[in-house]
């Protein structure tokens, strides 16, 4: 500027103004004299603008102190600043960091005269500032003491405060209710919240997993939902135990006028039809979607693929990830995974991981979800091959149908499910707790109960990812169970509860069977007791017993013994007395009892109960009458698990006998003295018959003891 005015060139007000505004706010005071001296000197006048370009320079370079200098100096040349300038005083003071001069000039802004500029646009620009510098009390003490000074927020003020404290952290969301609650105490409709601001309220309480609040949020709004309420809620509540209100939401999509359900509404949906079963209504949504021409994504195919999955549909998984491809749509990890559960669930393993090898040949990153999902499938398949032998050995025709599919009793699926876990370790992928629990499963589906103790003892000590959960010591006290280790289970059992996990039920009967296999009845019997709520520490809140609990546990009690006998009774007035059996609500009665599918020791169990339980009704005066016990006809339990064969095979089943029928007559004869002798009515061959004079006879030889 000095160089322009020595060689004589005219300066222009703009520039001279825009000069000394930037030499304020660069507190370079000798060069602002200077230029004051010029623009004498060339008779330019201090204009009015000249001082607001000032204000605006000390705005952008944060120079409150400057902007004060600026407006002090206004007064003394008789230039009334307005509104505008004071907004930039203001703000220049507030991006220094002076919040308390910047508001205390606000104030006195008060009663100015709003032209270009408005007050209540001046609070709006001085709350952009705190909050963009994260003065975010500053910000909600501004807000709130807007009407006292007189001055209205809007909608917009509020809106502007609750997302930019939102959006800042999830730690705000507390704060940002109670500013909804105060807008909505409001009697003004002008103040009520907008759409948007229950979006991001309902946004925040999903993200932190506060589902309830965001439930009430929504059911209490005061604004009309949008596509994004509705897709926020139904993504929460879609894979949950909510799933019904996902679907109940989308009723509530197609019928709003105004509201056209997109993709995402789609794939929310299809997530809820998957989580209640419901896989062809879920699947018939690709038709729907098609049908609308909608653009298709990987998350609504994922959605489809996981769907199947649940479905046990692994074919049309893999039909599903080839049409994605078709259609140029790339799949994601996450629809890997849910391609390889669905190859799980099938038996089908060796799909499973020839995906996982696809992603590999792809050079896409493996992350330990799709890594679970391939052990998972793995556990799942030889979970399904233990079953699948167990029922054989339990049929009828085992011989008959033992040498199908033995070919493949030489793959053992737990080795692989343990390489995928030293691979995941080479790929930087660290196995988490779902990781080693389901190669636990495959461990202890095929018997390999050392190495299950050995996963354990890895996860034992690791970090917080990967400590065992309850699944992993579940499942590795199953492998144990099936091998007879007991004492392990046992260790086992004892050190889910050292690491403070509650055992439940599932957790319980894999102690019970391990116990049942080693034929240890004391420590069963006390187990059942722990699981009644008896035992000195014991809590029955999550590990109420069931039909599998009784079972086992009478499985390892002798009925030979006296002292088992007693045992015998009572846990079977236990389970009586909590509705596992002869439930009151059945049509058993006094005399007539429905032992069909109970297992052989409940049923033998059973028998004890009812013939004493009648023994007792005819002491309390009730008359005497036969006793009728109700077995079914048509299912041989010939090799149950605890059952006792016996008499001609081919002479039992042409007559339409049933093991358990036969099995119950036997016992009634060899548990009870004098014995029980029964008859099979002609019409009836599904029940067997203790007339009231046995009945007598027996009751007056327990009254002679």
């Amino acid at each position: 500027m000095q160089r322009k005015h020595d060689a004589g060139e005219t300066l222009t007000q703009s520039y001279c103004d825009e000069t000394l505004g930037l030499c304020v706010a660069s507190n370079a005071w000798d060069i602002v004299l200077t230029i004051l001296s010029i623009m004498k000197s060339q008779s330019i006048p201090q204009l009015k603008s000249t001082y607001t370009t000032c204000l605006q320079m000390c705005c952008d370079a944060s120079n409150g102190k400057s902007a004060l200098e600026i407006l002090k100096t206004m007064k003394q040349a008789n230039v009334s600043p307005d509104l505008h300038d004071v907004k930039l005083a203001v703000m220049s003071l507030c991006k220094q960091g002076s919040w308390s001069e910047g508001v205390g000039l606000l104030e006195t802004s008060l009663n100015m005269k709003e032209e270009d500029e408005t007050l209540l646009g001046v609070y709006h620009s001085v709350l952009f500032v705190m909050l963009s510098r994260n003065e975010l009390d500053r910000a909600e003490d501004l807000l709130l003491s807007m009407e006292d000074k007189g001055v209205m927020p809007t909608i917009y003020t509020y809106e502007l405060v609750i997302t930019s404290l939102l959006k800042k952290s999830t730690r705000n969301y507390r704060r940002s209710l109670k500013l909804l609650e105060h807008m909505e105490q409001k009697n003004s409709s002008q103040m009520q919240p907008n759409t948007a601001i229950y979006n991001a309220i309902i946004s925040t309480s999903i993200k932190i997993k506060d589902v309830s609040t965001a439930m009430s949020v929504f059911q209490n709004m005061k604004a009309k939902p949008d596509i994004i309420t509705y897709n926020s809620l139904m993504s929460v509540v879609a894979n949950t135990g909510q799933w019904k209100f996902a679907l109940k939401l989308l009723d509530d999509v197609n019928r709003a006028p105004g509201i056209t359900p997109d993709i995402i509404t789609y794939t929310n949906a299809m997530r809820a039809y998957a989580r209640g079963k419901n896989i062809q209504k879920a699947l018939s949504l690709l038709d729907v979607v098609k049908d609308k021409g909608m653009k298709l994504d990987a998350y609504f195919y994922t959605a489809a693929i996981d769907a199947c999955a649940k479905g046990n549909m692994w074919r049309k998984a893999l039909s599903l990830l080839d049409e994605m491809r078709q259609l140029g749509i790339e799949p994601t990890g996450f629809t890997y995974s849910a391609a390889i559960s669905a190859c799980g669930n099938g038996g089908q393993w060796e799909r499973g991981l020839e995906l996982l090898y696809q992603m590999r040949g792809k050079g896409m990153e493996i992350n330990v979800i799709t890594y679970n999902a391939a052990i998972a499938a793995l556990a799942n398949t030889a979970k399904k091959r233990t079953s699948t032998k167990t029922t054989k050995r339990i049929s009828k025709d085992v011989e008959e149908s033992s040498s199908s599919n033995d070919g493949d009793r030489e793959e053992e699926l737990w080795k692989h499910a343990l390489d995928l876990l030293e691979q995941m370790k080479k790929d930087g992928v660290v196995p988490d707790a779902y990781s080693y629990s389901a190669a636990i499963s495959a461990c202890g589906a095929e018997g390999r109960w050392e190495e299950a103790l050995n996963l354990i003892k890895i996860m034992q000590r690791g970090g917080r990812r990967s400590r065992p959960n309850k699944i992993a010591y579940t499942a590795a006290i199953s492998a144990c169970g099936r091998s007879g280790e007991w004492e392990h289970a046992m260790e086992l059992f004892n050190d889910m509860k050292k690491d403070g996990l509650q055992p439940d039920r599932v957790s319980y009967n894999a102690l019970l069977y391990s116990l049942r296999v080693a034929d240890k009845a004391d420590e069963a019997y006390e187990i059942w007791n722990e699981m009644c709520g008896r035992g000195e520490d014991s809590d029955d809140r999550w590990s109420t017993p069931d039909i599998i609990t009784l079972t086992d546990v009478l499985g390892t009690l002798d009925p030979k013994g006296k002292k088992n006998k007693q045992r015998i009774d009572d846990i079977f007035r236990e389970a009586v007395k909590r509705g596992i059996v002869i439930r009151e609500d059945s049509l058993d009665s006094l005399w007539e009892v429905d032992l069909s599918g109970m297992s052989f020791p409940v049923a033998r169990a059973a028998c004890r109960f009812i013939f004493n339980r009648g023994l007792q009704a005819v002491r309390e005066g009730e008359a005497v009458e036969d006793v009728t016990l109700i077995t079914g006809v048509g299912v041989s339990h010939r090799n149950a698990p605890g059952g006792q064969g016996r008499g001609n095979d081919e002479q039992d089943r042409s007559s339409g006998a049933t093991a358990l029928r036969e099995y119950i007559r036997q016992i009634l004869r060899d548990d009870f003295d004098p014995p029980i002798y029964c008859s099979v009515p002609q019409y009836a061959a599904g029940t067997v018959v203790a007339s009231k004079e046995i009945m007598q006879k027996w009751i007056d030889q327990q009254n002679v003891e």
